[in-house]
């Protein structure tokens, strides 16, 4: 998994990590309207099993697809480029920043704060 993805596969992955697994009607289905044309579908789940995030068993004439990659890998890994690519790496920055685009609270930080200390007495 070193690529990321487009909006339109990240869409198609989303619907796939809540169901856990699906047929194309079923991931069209949970498309959001307006629905996007089957073949649409079908080629993003095509170019999503070549990047590897995505396989599928064949059931019958139709595909099974799931999710190859975890939300929360993906997660961690959009993160770390985050940070990488806008932060110099530096998740110190990533934070002053929410501090001062007032999107984390003073409770949340002191939160935040507790599982850093709980993360460091544990790991000793």
């Amino acid at each position: 998994m070193n690529k990321s993805l487009t909006k339109a596969e990240e869409q198609v992955m989303q619907i796939l990590w809540k169901l856990g697994q699906g047929f194309l009607k079923d991931i069209l289905e949970s498309s959001p309207d307006p629905k996007p044309h089957s073949n649409t579908i079908a080629t993003i789940l095509k170019i999503l099993v070549e990047k590897g995030f995505v396989k599928y068993q064949v059931q019958g004439r139709n595909n099974l697809y799931m999710p190859k990659v975890s939300k929360e890998e993906y997660g961690r890994k959009s993160m770390n480029q985050l940070v990488k690519r806008y932060f110099e790496n530096s998740p110190a920055k990533l934070v002053s920043q929410f501090l001062s685009d007032e999107k984390l609270s003073v409770e949340e930080l002191e939160a935040l704060l507790q599982q850093i200390k709980s993360a460091k007495t544990s790991n000793k």
